[in-house]
């Protein structure tokens, strides 16, 4: 009898610990005794509505059936192993699937290696809170245009009441689908400890970081030409928009990110926040291309001409949030220690929210001119018929500023509201200056 009973309390503390993207019990378990099997299925769906006001680039107002999920769980003794798959807007989408295999030590740590698909450790604190459990209709704009999701890999997390230590490798592409090169790797991790740590409380200081060497491009002028793409839509899933903040640097090699958060939560209140920085380096075989643009009249003559006509340099992003909440009545604030992620609303509950947020996705050079019209920077500061290259990036920059009122029926439906204020600064789009964005959301999770 007590081998069962443990073997459900290891069932459920995997799905609490585990399953990212949730943050509920599924309603329907299955079980073989025998066998110390056990099994679950789930599902969530998540309805949007969106109205938004737009100085001059038009956004598209409506609703959209933005997720709908399956998820299935099975538990063997020490091994657990997780899958769900989504169907939102019309299409199939893979979301994690794992295996682990996790013990405890005579010290009440925990010890668990997974293999598989899902997010990244230094992913960032919002990118590792699932969404269903998340309090504002979008997670902060910054943690999707610098953070990363989900990759495959394999990991070892260790954790107890005060500290947590995530870390592992990944590959690029899950599929291992290039055009040309190869798959990259990365190696990220996410370090948390907690000197508050209680059923009340919780006051959690982390660090994460993550190195990538990027893999597979494309052929350029017999060139492996790298590129990655950065960006984010204005937090919201209805019109995901990406084009007032975001960016695609070429001929990138390299990423370093790192970033700090800080979350602390007491019965009725909570505050979080994180600050992200991300490094991007480029590489290119200059001689190379120097020697096929040699094909026509207008050659640089020497490649030294060439590169300083054709810069590179590495480029620095950063952004954060801040977030916090107020309850005005229902069951307190829990904190996930395992994934040392806060947890959702559980049972009737209403609650206040408010959060600003920072992208910063522009890195220009200083005195360079830019035309909208070309979509072009010119380094001497004026427009010119035969310009040299920029090496700028203007991506743009995003000052969000929301607030939202969540209510929750029980613990499988709830409906959030949320209003956000977005002011944008992008060199491409002049006229874009302030965009209003007014959400709702219908949420059931099983």
């Amino acid at each position: 009898m007590n081998k069962y009973i443990t073997l459900s309390l290891l069932g459920l503390a995997a799905l609490a610990g585990h399953a990212q993207d949730f943050d509920t019990k599924p309603t329907l378990e299955l079980g073989n005794k025998e066998q110390d099997v056990k099994f679950t299925i789930g599902a969530r769906m998540m309805t949007d509505a969106a109205y938004y006001h737009s100085d001059f680039t038009p956004m598209h107002s409506g609703a959209a059936l933005t997720d709908a999920r399956i998820r299935t769980s099975m538990t063997y003794r020490n091994w657990y192993f997780y899958a769900d798959f989504g169907f939102g807007k019309g299409k199939f989408d893979q979301k994690n699937i794992f295996l682990q295999y996790a013990v405890k030590d005579k010290h009440e740590g925990n010890h668990a290696v997974k293999v598989g698909y899902y997010t990244d450790p230094a992913g960032s604190m919002a990118r590792l809170t699932s969404l269903g459990s998340y309090h504002f209709i979008s997670r902060a704009g910054a943690a999707n245009a610098l953070g990363t999701g989900r990759e495959l890999g394999a990991t070892y997390k260790y954790t107890n009441k005060h500290v947590t230590a995530y870390q592992g490798v990944f590959a690029e592409n899950q599929y291992n689908k290039v055009d040309a090169g190869i798959n990259g790797v990365s190696v990220a991790g996410r370090w948390v400890v907690r000197p508050i740590s209680t059923t009340d409380q919780t006051l959690h200081l982390g660090l994460n970081m993550r190195y990538a060497h990027l893999g597979g491009g494309e052929t350029y002028n017999n060139v492996l030409k790298k590129s990655l793409s950065l960006g984010q839509s204005l937090e919201t899933y209805v019109d995901e928009n990406q084009d007032f903040s975001s960016c695609t640097l070429d001929w990138a090699n390299n990423t370093f990110d790192v970033g700090a958060e800080a979350l602390y939560h007491n019965k009725r209140f909570f505050v979080r926040g994180e600050y992200r920085h991300k490094i991007v380096t480029k590489k290119r075989d200059s001689k190379t291309l120097f020697e096929a643009s040699n094909d026509n009249i207008d050659t640089w003559g020497t490649l030294s001409a060439w590169e300083a006509a054709n810069p590179l340099r590495t480029n620095h992003f950063n952004g954060g949030y801040v977030e916090a909440g107020f309850l005005i009545f229902g069951s307190p604030y829990h904190y996930n220690t395992n994934e040392a992620v806060l947890g959702g609303l559980k049972g009737k509950a209403l609650e206040v929210v408010a959060r600003y947020n920072y992208t910063g996705l522009n890195d220009i050079n200083k005195g360079e001119y830019f035309s909208a019209g070309r979509n072009q920077y010119y380094p001497d500061g004026y427009m010119a018929d035969y310009p040299y290259n920029s090496s700028s990036v203007g991506g743009g920059n995003v000052n969000s500023f929301t607030v939202g009122l969540n209510y929750s029926f029980n613990k499988y439906a709830q409906v959030m509201l949320n209003y956000t204020l977005h002011k944008v600064d992008k060199d491409f789009l002049p006229y874009d200056k302030t965009i209003h964005a007014l959400q709702a959301r219908v949420l059931f999770s099983f």
